[in-house]
C-alpha cells in the first residue's frame, strides 16, 4: 500500500479534528522566474483529519489516541497521509467521471440538437449539475477518504 505524504502545519486543534494547512504546489513553483510566468500556482489547502486518526495512535485505545493527539500544536510541522488508491478514486470522481459525461452527453446529443449554443448549454448544464450533487454528497463522499497525521521525523539536520 502506497502512501501519498505531504508536508503542512498544525494550524487549529479542536476536539474533533486537527486542521492542517498544505501548501499545493504546481511543478513550476520552484522556479526562479516564476514572478514572470502566469503558469506558477501555489495554493494553500486545510486539511481535516478526525482525531485519533494519528499515525502514533494506531492499534490503541481511545484513551492513548486522545493522549497521543494532544502531542500536536498549533505552528507544528506535521505529515499529512492518504493512500494513493483515495487519490486516485478523487482523481475520477472529480477529473474522469465529469469527461465521461460530457462525452457521452455530446455525441449522443448531436444528432437531435442542431444548434450547437444550445448543445453546449446543455453539456454544460449537465456538468454543473453533477458537480451540485457531488456538493450535496459532499459529506458522504468524503467519509471514504480518511487522512493520518504524523509528527515530521528529526533527521538530524
Amino acid at each position: 500500500m502506497e502512501i501519498i505524504s505531504h508536508e503542512g502545519i498544525v494550524k487549529e486543534i479542536t476536539p474533533d479534528v486537527i486542521k492542517v494547512t498544505i501548501v499545493s504546489k504546481s511543478a513550476c513553483a520552484g522556479c526562479h522566474a516564476k514572478g514572470f510566468c502566469s503558469a506558477s500556482e501555489m495554493q494553500e489547502k486545510v486539511i481535516e483529519i478526525k482525531r485519533g486518526n494519528t499515525a502514533t495512535g494506531t492499534g490503541r485505545s481511545t484513551a492513548q489516541v486522545q493522549s497521543q493527539a494532544e502531542e500536536y500544536r498549533v505552528g507544528e510541522s506535521v505529515n499529512v497521509n492518504m493512500e494513493q488508491r483515495l487519490g486516485n478514486k478523487a482523481v475520477w470522481i472529480v477529473y474522469a467521471l465529469p469527461v465521461v459525461i460530457l462525452l457521452i452527453l455530446l455525441l449522443s446529443l448531436q444528432r437531435f440538437v442542431t444548434n450547437e449554443l444550445y448543445l453546449g448549454l446543455i453539456v454544460l448544464g449537465a456538468i454543473a449539475l453533477y458537480f451540485f450533487i457531488l456538493y450535496l454528497f459532499r459529506g458522504k463522499v468524503g467519509r471514504g477518504f480518511h487522512f493520518t497525521i504524523s509528527k515530521i521525523q528529526d533527521t538530524g539536520r
